[in-house]
């Protein structure tokens, strides 16, 4: 496990006679502190996703996105760790309960990925597509 160094500077003002033992104590107090346990890495946030305002900064970058794409990522982020259909995209994002043409949602992910600088959306061949929770995005809520 790795391991990190801390340097702490304390000063204490105390009686010259207890200073020793003062200091005893405290370097004992700090060798019975628990170690603390390793966390799990928290991916940077590379997106963040501003609904109200209909903003997307790319690493503190505004990304100008049109309104279906910033709809379709909208979604996407907001259901992540599923595979959507692309019928299920069309019917959620753009309204359309028929069939307009799966390349349709595969044209607004292609610009999408062009625009946001990383790909967070993952395609799923023959079915469609995901955005993995850990992607580095986040949505700010309302």
């Amino acid at each position: 496990m790795p391991t990190a160094q801390l340097t702490v500077i304390l000063q204490l003002t105390v009686e010259k006679d207890q200073a020793q033992t003062v200091a005893d104590r405290l370097a004992d107090a700090l060798r019975d502190v628990p170690t603390v346990p390793a966390q799990r890495a928290v991916s940077p946030v590379k997106l963040l996703i501003l609904p109200d305002s209909r903003r997307v900064l790319s690493d503190g970058s505004p990304v100008d996105l049109t309104r279906l794409e910033f709809d379709l990522l909208l979604y996407l982020c907001r259901h992540p760790g599923r595979v959507h259909r692309r019928s299920t995209l069309l019917a959620e994002v753009w309204g359309i309960a028929g069939e307009l043409g799966s390349r349709t949602v595969d044209v607004h992910v292609r610009r999408l990925r062009g625009k946001l600088g990383f790909d967070p959306i993952t395609t799923v061949r023959g079915v469609g597509y995901l955005v993995d929770p850990a992607a580095g995005f986040t949505v700010e809520s309302t």
